[in-house]
């Protein structure tokens, strides 16, 4: 291995090392109690200051996030359409009928609500639409 090389790998581990180590313990502790099955997860720090662990579950692709605190705040399931509920997918037809939902996602949070979230395309711009369970739309 010639200098540059071992320049490079040095930079990537203590990179990897510094991504690890910003991550809170009591967040880690947090994570690995609920999704002790997930071996690998991809860390980020959102802009409100909470942490977010983005990994793959049983086949899902799944996000989960924490307060700084290592408070659980909620997950995100990936699903497919067709399971959504029939309040939403009817409330969702009723307001966007002429749509495609391009992804949905499941939301468990913290207060034990579940939430849908929507992803639409219009005019060439991304939005997210939220329902409840009862198909009410819901404001981020």
């Amino acid at each position: 291995m010639n200098a540059k090389s071992f320049l490079i790998a040095g930079l990537i581990l203590f990179t990897s090392i510094v991504n690890a180590i910003e991550v809170p313990e009591a967040v880690m502790k947090t994570f690995k109690q609920r999704f002790s099955e997930v071996k690998k997860a991809k860390w980020e720090k959102e802009k409100d200051g909470n942490y977010e662990a983005e990994f793959d579950l049983n086949g899902k692709e799944m996000s989960a996030t924490f307060l700084a605190n290592g408070d659980w705040r909620e997950t995100e399931t990936e699903i497919n359409v067709s399971e959504l509920p029939k309040a939403v997918s009817d409330a969702f037809n009723k307001l966007y009928p002429d749509t495609k939902i391009r992804e949905v996602s499941k939301i468990q949070r913290s207060d034990n609500s579940v939430v849908y979230e929507t992803e639409i395309k219009i005019k060439g711009k991304r939005s997210d639409i939220l329902f409840d369970e009862k198909g009410n739309k819901l404001e981020k």
